[in-house]
């Protein structure tokens, strides 16, 4: 019988059952978390895109993408710390750009904590490069840090 961390999660569209679970993962993943309200008001727009990757239908990641015109955004992904290092992430991100590609988008942008040198190797990995800096963006501790701005360009279009 295959351990928990072997099984592999299925990804599907978020639900507003699922904001309890995905609190608990942003909560324990997260240095500054999003509050269940930011995740209520992302089901509600459509131009967002909110999804959950899930091991025997419980939410263990997620993902909340924006959508505008061809840009993509990704606002927020997280894995709980028992399934971290596993691919989740990976196997989201990778689905949300061939959804991208699809669908015509051009770039998909993000920011990460400077200090998230592994997450920037994953974002790199998958194409993305760095674009820019926004000095003090994040809260941390007593003070701040800056977020480091990466896209992935999907066609040569984009300006």
């Amino acid at each position: 019988m295959a351990s928990d961390r072997t099984r592999v999660a299925a990804i599907r569209a978020m639900e507003l059952e699922d904001v309890d679970a995905v609190m608990a993962i942003e909560t324990a993943a997260q240095l500054t978390p999003w509050n269940g309200t930011h995740f209520c008001d992302c089901l509600g727009n459509a131009n967002y895109l909110c999804q959950v990757a899930t091991v025997d239908d419980v939410p263990v990641a997620f993902l909340i993408l924006s959508r505008i015109l061809d840009e993509t955004h990704v606002l927020n992904i997280a894995v709980a710390p028992a399934w971290q290092r596993h691919g989740i992430a990976r196997r989201l991100l990778q689905q949300a750009l061939s959804a991208a590609r699809a669908d015509a988008m051009t770039v998909v942008y993000l920011e990460v904590r400077e200090s998230n040198q592994s997450a920037q190797a994953l974002y790199r990995q998958l194409g993305f490069e760095v674009c820019g800096v926004r000095k003090n963006y994040y809260r941390k501790g007593d003070g701040h840090e800056n977020a480091v701005l990466m896209q992935c360009l999907l066609t040569s279009g984009h300006k």
